[in-house]
């Protein structure tokens, strides 16, 4: 476990954008986290409107490079609540920012490879959270970001999709180094300069 307070959390600028779907603390942790490898490229598997591309991008000063993946309107996803989370047009409140790039394949991640991105510094995983799109956004995380980055996933401990828990702690029960800042639902790694195994 790794308690806030030994993250570099410094306040931080919303810009006025709404905090639904986040528990106090948990932005201001991920900025941290992602300031604290100077990252400068990084995905997000669940980009939604892009509001937290838009606040990490404006928080993190080394962040040049965002790649929101999303899923079309029509997608169904793997635990029926999550429906209710989805928006007609994914990742719109970055649609001027060149730094941003929108990915929406009719699956989402399912569709996507390792081969489809080049190396990046830090992947935030809170997009599906059925069993079976956990893991596969785990491996493809594990997959694409650099020796020494950082893979992130939002709704570790939810109860409410107790499917992010279960793969995470598989993920665990496997060797994967990963961590938890207590008091959130935010659970990352920072991957070894080896490969891990599957």
């Amino acid at each position: 476990m790794v308690e806030s307070v030994e993250l570099p959390v410094q306040p931080i600028q919303w810009l006025g954008l709404p905090r639904d779907y986040l528990q106090p603390g948990e932005m201001e942790a991920l900025v941290a986290l992602v300031r604290s490898i100077k990252a400068e490229s990084m995905v997000e598997f669940g980009c939604r409107n892009g509001r937290t591309a838009r606040v990490l991008l404006h928080n993190v000063a080394t962040l040049n490079r965002y790649i929101g993946v999303d899923v079309p309107w029509g997608y169904r996803p793997g635990l029926p609540q999550q429906r209710a989370e989805m928006v007609m047009r994914p990742g719109w409140l970055m649609r001027k920012d060149p730094r941003f790039e929108l990915v929406l394949p009719d699956r989402g991640t399912l569709d996507l490879e390792p081969q489809d991105f080049q190396p990046v510094d830090a992947v935030f995983i809170d997009g599906d959270h059925s069993q079976r799109v956990v893991a596969h956004d785990s491996r493809l995380a594990q997959a694409i970001v650099r020796p020494g980055g950082l893979v992130v996933w939002h709704d570790y401990l939810n109860q409410d999709v107790n499917d992010v828990t279960l793969v995470i702690d598989e993920l665990i029960g496997n060797g994967w180094p990963i961590r938890v800042v207590t008091g959130t639902w935010l659970a990352f790694m920072h991957k070894a300069r080896e490969n891990l195994d599957d």
